[in-house]
């Protein structure tokens, strides 16, 4: 598969953070990713700019990413 960029910003601290990925990487294993690299503690989802929270689930290709797209890393809203 094709192997392409996009980047994360984590609302909470400002930073943001490019990952390649592939369109069959899941939305969960992005997550971990993430969790592992900024040692996150607690719960966070992945959202579109407009807020959009994406299902842990689904694919790369299932939420249509492509080529520098941009996701929000931002605290469970649902809480624990």
């Amino acid at each position: 598969m094709v192997e392409f960029n996009i980047s994360v910003t984590h609302t909470t601290t400002g930073k943001e953070i490019t990952l390649a990925v592939e369109p069959e990487f899941t939305v969960s294993s992005l997550l971990e990713v993430l969790a592992e690299n900024l040692k996150l503690k607690d719960r966070f989802v992945l959202a579109t700019k407009e807020n959009q929270i994406l299902d842990p689930d689904a694919t790369i290709a299932d939420v249509g990413l492509k080529e520098g797209d941009s996701l929000l890393l931002m605290p469970d809203p649902t809480g624990g």
